[in-house]
């Protein structure tokens, strides 16, 4: 059963992403969040990383992976997290990234 896992951590965006997406500015550094989907019910932290290179993110930091409780995503203060969870089931992962 695919679960997702959420990655949060920090990295440099270096502008050499795999695919076009609403990036950030080239050389800053943000904090983001990586919404995974993985079949393994434990974190990923190498594919995690990779992921989050495939960006365009560079000197990356991430904490360990936990997973989403689907229902928390119901509160209303998590409803905006809502698309970055189906994105990442459908896609394979999704990131937040903040300025």
């Amino acid at each position: 059963m695919t679960k997702v896992y959420l990655y949060g951590g920090s990295g440099k965006y270096a502008g050499t992403g795999d695919f076009d997406w609403n990036s950030p500015s080239i050389g800053a550094t943000h904090k983001l969040i990586l919404f995974l989907a993985q079949a393994a019910d434990s974190p990923e932290q190498e594919i995690a990383t990779s992921e989050l290179s495939k960006f365009g993110f560079r000197d990356i930091q991430i904490g360990l992976g936990k997973p989403i409780d689907v229902e928390v995503l119901n509160e209303p203060q998590m409803q905006a997290f809502q698309r970055y969870y189906e994105s990442a089931l459908a896609e394979g992962c999704s990131i937040v990234w903040y300025p």
